[in-house]
């Protein structure tokens, strides 16, 4: 399994971003990336990538990591439509990438034998959490600088590379407990209702609430009740990024029975109605086949690396 590791000694750097969305037959063109990650993100695939010399199918809620450095092309047409978020950034250290069986990183992660900031991802995975990391890209592209001496981004990327991290690695924990805990957290998503209970959880389970709490408390840092709202709110918060669906549409498509307690909870959670949350994260850049931004490396990401190249065509 191929791998890459990310130092977060100092933020990594976000170079340029936004969502791709064509309908099929369609094919990635060919691109290369000098000094910057791509993270892509699909939402609707697959979509059909070669990286260097090894080839990838990219389906729903599947992170795709390209190194840099590194010749990429569509080697198959998408017959259907296509949707994916994709994000450049650089770090500012030099990293590794490297081939590993799974259960050798996490029981490195594990054993914390790692000293530095280091994290370490695959280069494609299936992301279970998908809906936490679509919100936060979704802040990322959604942000214009007001403060020059401040890139904020920078900061949300490395958070996004970190929570991305945790899910990958939380989900590869083997206890009984851990385990029991990802099985409830995923049942809770596909069963979620305006009605559901954490004692019907519990029953679910085979557990006393008051200990199914405990658990969610230790490995969530929720409270199960808590764990629920938190879901309503992810669902919310999805629909008003994605959507134009009305906002007392959307509090009954969260499993809120009254719009009101719905908006409440929402700004309790968020810090803004949920009308302000659509209008501050609806501003992103949208690219199709027909716009393919080309965007000059900043000035001050090449005043923090003394090793990318400059930018342009894939060299002969």
């Amino acid at each position: 399994m191929l791998f890459s590791t990310f130092t977060i000694e100092k933020p990594l750097l976000y170079y340029k971003g936004g969502e791709f969305i064509a309908n099929g037959p369609w094919r990635h063109r060919r691109m290369y990336h000098k000094g910057d990650y791509e993270m892509i993100l699909c939402i609707k695939g697959p979509i059909y990538l070669q990286i260097g010399d090894r080839r990838e199918a990219l389906n729903a809620h599947e992170v795709l990591l390209v190194p840099p450095f590194t010749p990429m092309f569509g080697y198959q047409d998408s017959q259907g439509s296509v949707d994916f978020y994709w994000l450049h950034f650089f770090s500012q250290h030099r990293e590794d990438t490297f081939e590993s069986e799974e259960d050798e990183v996490v029981s490195e992660v594990k054993t914390n034998k790692n000293a530095k900031r280091k994290i370490y991802l695959p280069m494609k995975f299936k992301l279970v959490d998908y809906e936490e990391a679509t919100i936060l890209i979704h802040q990322i592209l959604s942000i214009h600088n007001e403060l020059s001496f401040i890139e904020e981004r920078d900061y949300l990327v490395s958070a996004l590379l970190i929570q991305l991290y945790k899910s990958y690695f939380n989900k590869s924990k083997s206890d009984e407990d851990s385990s029991r805990i990802s099985y409830m957290k995923e049942w809770i998503r596909a069963n979620m209702s305006s009605t559901l209970t954490v004692a019907e959880i519990a029953d679910r389970v085979h557990l006393n609430p008051d200990y199914l709490t405990r658990l969610f408390k230790h490995y969530t840092g929720m409270t199960t009740l808590q764990y629920l709202n938190h879901v309503k709110i992810e669902v919310a918060t999805l629909l008003l990024i994605r959507t134009e669906m009305p906002i007392k549409q959307i509090a009954f498509n969260s499993y809120f029975n009254d719009p009101k307690v719905f908006m409440r909870r929402f700004k309790s959670s968020v810090g803004l109605s949920p009308s302000e949350y659509r209008k501050s994260y609806n501003l992103i850049h949208l690219n199709n086949p027909h716009v393919d931004p080309q965007i000059p490396i900043p000035k001050r990401i090449a005043d923090s690396i003394d090793y990318i190249p400059e930018n342009g065509d894939i060299p002969e």
